[in-house]
């Protein structure tokens, strides 16, 4: 155990993709999941932190040159961009990495985004992909 948090050092850094798709307050989804907005926003007050803490554990299975994958199925920028831009700040390892997504996203040079029902026509959905340099 590191900070509180389970890691396997048997498993080690040895993987070249790592996803992350944490729990989040789930607003992307509302659409197909109404009884979203029901939820007690104190419980979802944590959220951030929660996955923040989950994105710092995973981080230490990629190894130097693999991809970490951060996804989320809401558009808070809190439970999204916040999160990753926290973590590069704190793990100065990785970087965000251009990526391109099929249909109406296309590339993405940020290497995070965001999509929208209105615009992407899906449902809304947070992604960034992170690069860990080489040693």
């Amino acid at each position: 155990m590191r900070n509180g948090k389970a890691f396997y050092e048997d498993c080690g850094s040895g993987y070249d993709l790592v996803m992350a798709d944490v729990p989040c307050s789930g607003l992307g989804i509302i659409r197909k999941k109404p009884d979203i907005r029901y939820k007690n926003p104190n419980s979802l007050g944590d959220l951030p932190d929660v996955q923040r803490a989950i994105l710092d554990n995973v981080s230490r299975y990629v190894r130097p040159g693999g991809t970490l994958l951060y996804a989320t199925c809401t558009v808070l920028r809190r439970e999204n961009r916040d999160v990753v831009e926290g973590f590069l700040v704190d793990h100065p390892a990785f970087r965000l990495e251009p990526f391109r997504l099929p249909g109406p996203v296309g590339d993405v040079p940020e290497g995070m985004t965001t999509l929208w029902t209105h615009i992407h026509g899906t449902d809304g959905f947070f992604m960034a992909k992170l690069r860990k340099e080489h040693d």
